[in-house]
């Protein structure tokens, strides 16, 4: 062969490798899409009935209960006895009942269902106002007197329902939109962030070896 002549690459070999890059490009774009929080509509949102994990609601109940531990032990001191204390059995429950039934009420989540990005929806998934109100008074005081069976329940139960849920006629769904900090999102989706990096280091693998495969075959 001549040493002015150039070689010439298969177009085959070059239609492939367009093909594999092109692939390539869109499960990036599909995973980048996929980490854009959807945004939240306008006026009163309805929630999708994706039921929410046990996890992530005993992740809700812990963040909600060291909040109330930190308020109560940085309060108490300061009240001088009007409040969580022994004799302030009225204002105690006043309290409590306020911290679940309120935010319930106003956003159907506590601060810790926020940060669990979880959210207590009626039967049509939108919040459920004065619903709460049951769900927190009635309901969950049956629950737990039922040496906590009530709560419970909702491992086994297919629509994740607990016995407060139940009485109240409510759900609790993952909420789309505000799932709270983006390190609680990774924390819940690590197996599947997991598989990610695998797809992604076996598509590096495959197009090293379509590159080593196109310099043998033009040698």
């Amino acid at each position: 062969m001549p040493s002015g002549t150039k070689k010439r690459r298969n177009p085959r070999q070059r239609a492939s490798a367009s093909r594999y890059k092109a692939e390539k490009q869109s499960k990036a774009d599909k995973k980048e899409n996929k980490k854009k929080p959807l945004e939240k509509p306008e006026g009163v949102v309805k929630y999708p009935m994706n039921y929410a994990r046990p996890f992530s609601r005993l992740y809700a109940f812990t963040i909600d209960l060291g909040l109330l531990m930190m308020i109560i032990y940085g309060v108490a001191p300061q009240s001088g006895g009007r409040i969580f204390s022994n004799e302030s059995v009225a204002p105690n429950l006043i309290f409590l009942l306020g911290y679940f039934i309120i935010p319930t009420i106003l956003w159907g989540r506590t601060p810790g269902k926020w940060v669990a990005g979880i959210v207590v929806v009626d039967s049509e998934g939108y919040t459920p106002g004065p619903a709460a109100i049951p769900r927190e008074m009635i309901g969950k005081l049956v629950s737990y007197l039922a040496a906590g069976i009530g709560i419970f329940w909702l491992i086994f139960d297919p629509q994740r329902q607990g016995w407060h849920d139940k009485i109240a006629g409510t759900y609790v769904v993952e909420n789309p939109y505000s799932g709270g900090p983006q390190f609680m999102k990774d924390f819940f989706k690590l197996g599947k962030k997991n598989d990610d990096e695998v797809d992604s280091k076996n598509a590096d693998k495959e197009e090293a070896d379509s590159d080593s495969d196109e310099n043998d075959k033009s040698k």
